[in-house]
């Protein structure tokens, strides 16, 4: 009996640690990306008269880049990011960014998107390739940059009254904050999606209570 039961606690273990060993698992396991930030309303809604935009030198009002802050509710790594964009007129094209926040707006990048078709009046989904790692709790920025001296875009508002306070430029990477609420309007609307990964103290208190018991396994299979 204490044999089948060791055999059985054994079981859940190899079950429960198959993310975390994956030499145990038969098949690899697929963890579906979760949200972590989104400003869109149900049905994505969004605010569709008015936007912030996102102009080269040759448009009206001369050069002009957008950048929102977010925190993530979940640690991961990056999977994809959603926007509701806008095409004036000329190219279409923006260059997307994720960065890291700097105390007082963008810092370094994590992520680049160069050369973007942004010429929808509608939701832009573009999805990661390196797939940072965004840490739950701490503030990061999505930017939005023009690519040529064409470019008039616009980042739509939301419509869920957020206005966490953004950051615009008027040369190329030189961004200054605007905020927080309530002198700053709404957000530009977007949301941010990741693969989670589990946090290190949760592994840390999981490892070894897993380890302890599989040892416990073996001596049971011993003295039986």
């Amino acid at each position: 009996m204490k044999t089948f039961r060791s055999f059985t606690v054994f079981s859940l273990i190899i079950l429960a640690g198959v993310a975390t060993r994956p030499s145990l698992a038969q098949t690899p396991v697929v963890v579906p990306p979760v949200v972590v930030f989104d400003s869109f309303g149900a049905g994505n809604a969004y605010n569709h008269a008015i936007v912030w935009g996102v102009t080269g030198a040759a448009a009206s009002g001369g050069y002009r880049g957008q950048a929102e802050s977010f925190v993530p509710g979940v640690s991961g790594t990056l999977s994809s990011f959603t926007l509701a964009t806008y095409r004036f007129a000329g190219s279409g094209r923006s260059d997307f960014f994720i960065a890291q926040d700097n105390g007082s707006g963008p810092g370094t990048i994590l992520e680049s998107f160069p050369d973007t078709v942004n010429n929808a009046n509608g939701l832009l989904t573009i999805n990661s390739s390196g797939n940072p790692l965004l840490q739950a709790g701490v503030k990061y920025w999505l930017c939005d940059e023009p690519t040529d001296s064409t470019t008039s875009n616009g980042w739509y508002y939301n419509s869920q009254g957020q206005a966490n306070g953004f950051a615009f430029e008027r040369s190329q990477w030189s961004w200054s904050p605007f905020g927080p609420p309530p002198a700053v309007p709404a957000s530009g609307v977007f949301r941010v999606s990741v693969i989670p990964v589990p946090e290190p103290s949760m592994l840390a208190l999981v490892m070894p209570g897993a380890w302890f018991l599989i040892s416990r396994f073996k001596r049971g299979a011993v003295l039986k």
